[in-house]
């Protein structure tokens, strides 16, 4: 079966770790090019690619077939638009987009032009929150729900994260994957309530926010801090037969920072979360072994006709619809 050839607009952090590793490693596509503006640790690390140092050069090549953009949030909507008018198919890292309405825009754009567009939501895929969806989706009865990811950042950081840039803050960077996970487990909710605040000292952006979803049957809070020395219990679900209790961040991440490729055997989540029953007793369990490969293999088959994009276009305006609210 033909490949599909990719190319990378960005090569920071998400481009480099979250990315490219896994096209590189996918049997369905096909690793071109790379935009990186400086440097060239792109081509070190991908030899085979052509290095490129401007977007327009990137959208000229005719045989990709996709784009990833990997670029600053506030950027998203304008080069996710580029590429669909130069009838490439899309992954925009998140934040989707900047607003709704251009969600809204970007959506109505890719259906005219018959491509597929999704925003880069890899957090689905992480061990602990597979783990958290096979326990809802079980007969087991849900009373509440908190998800919390706390950093320690106490000093303001030179970069463009910090600058106070459009969509750029800490809602938009965790709470884009928090209320994905929060939606992709219970749906809307009945009533929604969003606090955010700048806590740092000389901060210019978001650096706080809790948000409370209330269900018919059911209470859910998310919250984030860049100002926590400690974090807490990472996800907590009190149901009708105990308590969960899951601490260590999707493991992926370290691993890919440390270098570890997407196909190594030793790739994924290995972490152990609590269970409390009803008698207090607890019961060590191993949460299922994620991969953000699984995001890559259900966008080959969107791409080739066979299935829904992993986020489908509705999914994500529906999440910058939800984020709007809270920043009004």
């Amino acid at each position: 079966m033909k490949k599909i050839k990719v190319g990378v607009l960005g090569y920071g952090f998400s481009g480099k770790r979250f990315q490219c590793p896994f096209i590189e490693a996918h049997e369905a596509y096909e690793l071109v090019a790379i935009v990186q503006r400086h440097g060239n640790e792109s081509k070190e690390d991908y030899p085979n690619i052509k290095l490129l140092r401007s977007y327009d050069e990137l959208l000229v090549i005719e045989d990709i077939d996709l784009i990833i953009i990997s670029t600053p949030n506030y950027l998203h909507y304008e080069h996710a638009r580029l590429a669909l008018e130069a009838d490439k198919h899309v992954v925009v890292e998140k934040p989707y987009t900047a607003t709704y309405e251009q969600a809204l825009e970007l959506n109505k754009l890719a259906e005219e032009k018959g491509k597929v567009i999704t925003v880069y939501q890899n957090r689905r895929y992480d061990g602990d929150f597979l783990t958290i969806k096979n326990i809802v989706d079980s007969d087991e009865k849900v009373y509440e729900f908190e998800a919390v990811w706390d950093r320690f950042v106490p000093k303001i950081i030179d970069r463009w994260k910090e600058e106070g840039l459009e969509a750029t803050n800490l809602l938009y960077d965790l709470g884009t994957h928090f209320l994905d996970q929060v939606f992709t487990l219970f749906g809307e909710p009945k009533t929604f309530k969003g606090v955010t605040n700048i806590l740092r000292p000389e901060s210019k952006i978001i650096d706080y926010f809790s948000i409370q979803l209330s269900y018919e049957d059911k209470e859910v809070r998310i919250k984030s801090s860049l100002i926590a020395a400690k974090a807490d219990i990472r996800y907590k679900l009190h149901m009708n037969k105990g308590t969960y209790h899951f601490y260590v961040m999707g493991e992926q991440e370290h691993q890919l920072i440390e270098g570890m490729k997407p196909n190594d055997e030793l790739y994924g989540d290995n972490a152990v979360y609590d269970f409390y029953d009803y008698q207090g007793v607890n019961h060590k369990q191993q949460v299922i072994k994620g991969s953000y490969m699984e995001y890559f293999s259900q966008l080959a088959k969107a791409i080739r006709g066979e299935g829904q994009a992993p986020v489908t276009p509705e999914e994500a305006a529906r999440l910058m619809k939800y984020l709007e609210q809270i920043i009004r």
